[in-house]
């Protein structure tokens, strides 16, 4: 379907990024059940003998009170509260490890992730459309095939476990009751670590399952790679725009052609100002540099305040790229600099004594 809609690229960062604080993110819940089933087998066979020894005593209290309805009826009461704490003992290191085996199955699959958009009011949340093609679509039918498919498979694996030990459980009565607590223990267990294995392996692959839908899902088009890139780093004409203005921060100012010996042009893309005063410098300083536009508006101003231009277009190039404004010239160009700066001098030599 993507690939249909044009979507034929992989999820940019910045997209995967989104899509999670959006909430949207690979999670499978199948092996977070693994991983609390898994927990709970451990638990079980490692807590076992607890189970055993607070099951016994509360099936010994409860049988030491006799089975007359009147013994029933006056310690009603004291029965139900002693269930109930017999249950909450038994059951409260069970659910400590469900709690936490959830809370990491979680940190494991999304990291730690908080998003408060899947609380925001929509309205595609009370479409009846939409509400229609999430019972009915593909992902829907897939999921009721998987969780049927897991039933009969968990079912099946119970019923062969109970199969294979049918006959110690028909004789159980005849072992004793401590037998039969550790009989039954067993027999959970082995069938609890078998379902373990099983719901590992379906949760591993069903979480791949997902990573690949969810990616799938946020494939994009060329032209939103494009837009977003845009969005990221600003049009390119507007990034060219700002390019130039800082080349212009870095090239000096305008203003400081006033004080420039010499203006180098290329004729037309580069502008160099050089300042010679052997009353300030000890060698040739470039005051400002500019090209295309900046350079038209360096001559500009030249002709303004009558700073002489001269032509020269490889020490034009050379100085534009190798020397940043208000750095002197460096020594390999002193010869060509020192030329002109000749020229300009003895020109204005002749104009004073024209004078």
């Amino acid at each position: 379907m993507a690939e249909k809609d044009g979507k034929t690229e992989k999820p940019t960062p910045k997209k995967l990024q989104d899509a999670r604080k959006k909430g949207q993110v690979p999670k499978s819940q199948d092996l977070s059940s693994a991983l609390s089933f898994v927990s709970f087998a451990l638990a079980f066979t490692a807590l076992s003998t607890y189970v055993f020894q607070r099951t016994f005593v509360f099936l010994h209290n409860m049988l030491k009170l006799g089975f007359s309805v009147d013994n029933i009826q006056n310690e009603l009461g004291s029965i139900g509260i002693t269930s109930m704490m017999y249950l909450i003992v038994i059951s409260a290191p069970f659910l400590i490890i469900a709690f936490i085996t959830g809370v990491v199955g979680n940190l494991v699959q999304v990291g730690f992730m908080f998003s408060g958009e899947a609380l925001k009011p929509s309205l595609k949340k009370i479409n009846p459309i939409s509400g229609f093609k999430n019972i009915f679509g593909k992902k829907a039918v897939f999921g009721l095939i998987k969780n049927l498919s897991k039933l009969f498979i968990v079912v099946g694996f119970t019923l062969l476990t109970l199969k294979d030990s049918a006959v110690l459980i028909m004789n159980s009565g005849n072992i004793g009751t401590p037998r039969i607590f550790t009989f039954m223990i067993g027999t959970v267990s082995r069938l609890c670590f078998i379902l373990a294995i099983f719901l590992a392996i379906l949760g591993v692959g069903d979480y791949i399952f997902q990573r690949y839908t969810h990616k799938k899902e946020l494939m994009m088009s060329m032209q939103e790679i494009k837009d977003e890139y845009k969005e990221m780093e600003g049009d390119p004409q507007v990034k060219a725009q700002r390019k130039a203005r800082y080349r212009e921060l870095l090239s000096g100012k305008i203003s400081d052609v006033d004080e420039a010996t010499v203006i180098i042009t290329n004729p037309t893309h580069f502008a160099i100002a050089i300042r010679y005063d052997q009353s300030k410098d000890e060698v040739p300083v470039v005051l400002a540099k500019g090209q295309d536009i900046m350079a038209q508006r360096m001559k500009e101003r030249a002709k303004e305040k009558e700073v002489p231009m001269i032509e020269n277009r490889p020490l034009a190039r050379a100085l534009y790229k190798d020397v940043e404004a208000g750095s002197p010239v460096p020594m390999e160009l002193y010869q060509a600099i020192a030329e002109i700066l000749a020229l300009i001098f003895q020109a204005e030599k002749m104009k004073k004594h024209k004078i």
